[in-house]
């Protein structure tokens, strides 16, 4: 297995790390716990870029790595949301609906990736989905250090990224399903 793809199996492991550790830190106000969850989330997702950029430099690009790396992804943002959407803590950041939304959207366009790719298509990941996966990281660091700071401007952050979180992920569902459906007429035409 190379190196790439090491990183992206790590990264999947810090998650589940960073999980776990949420169980134990959920419900018990501020501290040390939610600096180790921020710490834990910034290496995982932080690291996200690192896999993908080697694979390419090195050309070691696999289709393991082609679904690991954004099923990952996927996992981490998930994660976290259904997570913190439950501790007191977080909760008022993490509405129900935004949730559904970001999930939702995962399911539909993985789907629709798995059904095009399934016929011999690549469709690869677009400038909407690597901004939205930006925000949404950037939404997801904003609750996890909330609890430990409790300073306005993180809260500020927070609530100024889901927003942005919703906007983005609504529209590059409606982006990646366009071209879905354009990649869908061509071939059956």
């Amino acid at each position: 297995m190379n190196l790439p793809n090491q990183i992206t199996l790590i990264r999947l492991v810090l998650s589940i790390v960073l999980f776990v550790l949420l169980e134990f830190i959920g419900g018990e106000g501020g501290g040390d716990g939610w600096f180790v969850a921020f710490a834990l989330f910034v290496a995982t997702a932080g690291t996200d870029w690192l896999d993908g950029y080697l694979a390419r430099k090195w050309k070691q690009v696999t289709a393991f790595g082609r679904i690991a790396d954004p099923l990952v992804d996927k996992i981490v943002i998930c994660g976290v949301l259904i997570l913190t959407q439950t501790y007191p803590e977080t909760a008022r950041f993490v509405p129900s609906w935004l949730v559904l939304v970001v999930v939702g959207r995962e399911f539909v366009v993985s789907g629709l990736r798995a059904f095009i790719e399934g016929q011999g298509v690549s469709f690869a990941a677009s400038w909407s989905g690597k901004s939205k996966l930006l925000v949404q990281a950037f939404f997801c660091g904003s609750v996890l250090l909330y609890p430990a700071v409790e300073a306005s401007w993180v809260e500020w952050c927070a609530i100024v990224s889901m927003w942005l979180t919703a906007l983005l992920t609504v529209v590059s569902a409606g982006i990646y399903v366009g071209r879905g459906m354009t990649i869908l007429r061509k071939s059956a035409g």
